[in-house]
């Protein structure tokens, strides 16, 4: 005999809330993993961008009114006074912009990722050795990289100049670095910048900076 009455449990079908909801979970999912990412890759480990934070005292700090020969305010453009910076060196203590007054001071901006950063740094370390003495002061400042990062670049070119960390990004971002490296920026010795150089220095403009020097 035939049940005639219908099933009280009905297996019910699984509804499809459309590719929105798929969507939106891997979009989470996404996000998470690369928050993780992000986490540990710059999290501290003795000079990582927590170093950097608020109250320690690096990145962009006030230009004195009284070392600004021009007027305007600091700005990363030939003509403008340098933005001042103090940053933390590999293995000593900070680097302040102004400290340099008197030099000219080559601000060079760079990661040991950047192809063109390592094809330019044997020739920026040959120019600091013949031009060290004659009034010359090479920054290379390092950008957003670990520590370790920025030593192991400096080993492995036997770097000599004086090299800056700049964890946070702060200071690169004051100088309109993005990922586009190397940048150099030429600050005369009364602290106005002369020259923006874009991309890998070649051999005509080493020349020209060699022409500046006392």
């Amino acid at each position: 005999m035939i049940d005639s009455h219908p099933d009280e449990r009905p297996q019910r079908r699984r509804e499809y809330s459309g590719p929105g909801s798929t969507l939106g979970l891997a979009a989470a999912i996404v996000v998470a993993v690369a928050a993780a990412i992000w986490y540990f890759e710059f999290r501290d480990s003795g000079g990582s961008s927590s170093a950097m934070g608020a109250g320690s005292g690096f990145g962009i700090i006030e230009l004195e009114d009284g070392l600004n020969p021009t007027t305007k305010s600091p700005a990363a453009r030939e003509g403008r006074a340098a933005p001042n910076f103090r940053l933390p060196r590999l293995g000593e203590e900070a680097v302040t912009l102004v400290d340099y007054r008197g030099s000219f001071v080559l601000l060079n901006f760079w990661a040991s990722w950047c192809g063109p950063c390592r094809d330019e740094t044997p020739d920026l370390q040959s120019f600091h050795e013949h031009h060290s003495q004659d009034g010359l002061v090479i920054i290379g400042v390092n950008q957003q990289e670990q520590r370790a990062a920025a030593a192991e670049f400096v080993d492995e070119f036997g770097v000599t100049y004086t090299v800056a960390l700049d964890a946070s990004g702060e200071v690169s971002a004051a100088y309109g670095v993005g990922r586009g490296m190397p940048i150099s920026f030429l600050v005369s010795p009364g602290g106005v910048i002369e020259q923006v150089y874009f991309g890998r220095l070649t051999e005509t403009q080493f020349a020209e900076l060699e022409a500046r020097l006392p």
